[in-house]
């Protein structure tokens, strides 16, 4: 008596299921990872280098520093090449001599020119619209 191998048919039906779950994951995954936020540099030796720079002095602990970098992040695309967008940390040692340095205190944006001298440093809450019109009016973009 003959016997028929019958496990193969089903387990060619049982795989695309687990290849079509795993795929779709995957590609889950990717997008979720592709939506994440931009970081901001902390490299301030970029400035002076012959690009202008946007500073932002941050601390977690103030509102103000947050909704900047909001602001920042929301005009990021528009001056991508031609400015330098930093966000340093006070609460690390660098940040601290770097606001030591310019005698700035938390939630100070700071506009640096391409040769590293400062145009102008902003203290008040900042929205996308009020950043731009400060971008185009300091540095004639």
């Amino acid at each position: 008596m003959q016997t028929k191998n019958s496990k193969t048919p089903d387990t060619a039906r049982n795989i695309w299921p687990k290849l079509i779950t795993i795929s779709l994951i995957l590609l889950i995954a990717i997008v979720a990872v592709s939506l994440l936020p931009r970081g901001f540099s902390d490299d301030t030796s970029l400035i002076g280098k012959g690009t202008n720079a946007l500073v932002l002095i941050h601390d977690n602990n103030i509102l103000q520093s947050g909704e900047t970098m909001v602001a920042m992040n929301e005009v990021r695309d528009e001056y991508a090449e031609r400015l330098e967008f930093i966000v340093v940390d006070i609460k690390t040692p660098s940040g601290k001599v770097f606001s030591d340095r310019y005698s700035l205190q938390p939630a100070a944006l700071v506009f640096f020119s391409a040769n590293g001298e400062i145009r102008q440093t902003l203290y008040t809450p900042q929205t996308g619209d009020s950043l731009r019109q400060e971008l185009n009016k300091i540095f004639q973009y």
